[in-house]
């Protein structure tokens, strides 16, 4: 039976979790927070009622032994409504704060399916015991405290063995790196993601041009046109995280230069 938990345990699980936005998940606890939520709305409900109550029996009381328009009247003649009134300034304040925090958190994207696996990973050691690892079985309840935008090209980059091989991370003694992870150089995968992005974008604008240059027959130039504007399109959606409209108006400018190319005649 192992013991890792005794030895390595929440510290080493710390470190990795502040070591890389790709291992910090945590629970959003929507269902509880839907509770809390309502229950609150409940009491503040509760609390209205009674102040409403107690306004319409001092309407109908005598008026010197009654009186709406005096919070020290209150103070001293009516301890109930000033309790109440005290209760609902405290418990309002939190309420507000609550739903405002809380819809904040509803508007991070969930947990990402790899980092799941980087957890999960990492938990086959058992360096947490069973009992509280269980977090990381509500995917659907996971959010991440950082989520990161990358492009389909720089995550099928990070998932690439060689890559990750050859753009390790030194190991500093200060930082938060644990033995048991091998970390990519951020700095390294941007350059890498970049530079492929260039040569790409390169080829992009300089194969029609040269290609064209060779074709005199209008139908084969029409499809050498087509090859490279659906190119483009994939290009854009995999190199980088534009929306669909983003992608289709900037093949829509690649489309218009390379008509400009069609109409120069080749030799």
């Amino acid at each position: 039976m192992s013991f890792a938990y005794r030895d390595r345990g929440y510290q080493d699980f710390s470190k990795l979790m502040a070591s890389s936005d790709d291992f910090f998940v945590i629970r959003r606890f929507q269902s509880l927070n839907a509770h809390v939520i309502l229950y609150m709305q409940y009491r503040i409900a509760q609390i209205e009622e009674r102040l409403q109550e107690i306004h319409e029996e001092c309407k109908k009381g005598n008026p010197s032994e009654a009186n709406n328009g005096s919070f020290r009247w209150d103070l001293i003649c009516e301890p109930e409504r000033d309790s109440l009134m005290c209760e609902l300034t405290s418990l309002l304040h939190h309420y507000n704060q609550y739903i405002d925090t809380f819809t904040r958190i509803r508007q991070r994207p969930n947990a990402a399916k790899y980092q799941v696996q980087n957890v999960e990973e990492y938990f086959k050691e058992k360096t947490i015991t069973e009992k509280e690892r269980n977090f990381i079985i509500h995917k659907h309840d996971l959010v991440s405290i950082n989520p990161t935008v990358s492009s389909p090209l720089g995550r099928l980059l990070e998932w690439s063995d060689v890559v990750v091989r050859l753009l390790r991370a030194k190991k500093d003694e200060n930082s938060q790196v644990v033995d048991l992870v091998d970390y990519g150089s951020d700095t390294a995968l941007a350059n890498l993601t970049t530079g492929s992005i260039i040569a790409l974008g390169c080829i992009m604008l300089l194969g029609p041009m040269w290609g064209l240059e060779f074709v005199t027959n209008s139908h084969k130039r029409l499809g050498i046109i087509t090859g490279f504007l659906v190119g483009f399109m994939a290009f854009m959606a995999c190199a980088s995280v534009h929306k669909p409209f983003e992608v289709v108006a900037a093949s829509a400018a690649y489309a218009a230069v390379l008509m400009v190319f069609m109409q120069i005649e080749a030799k």
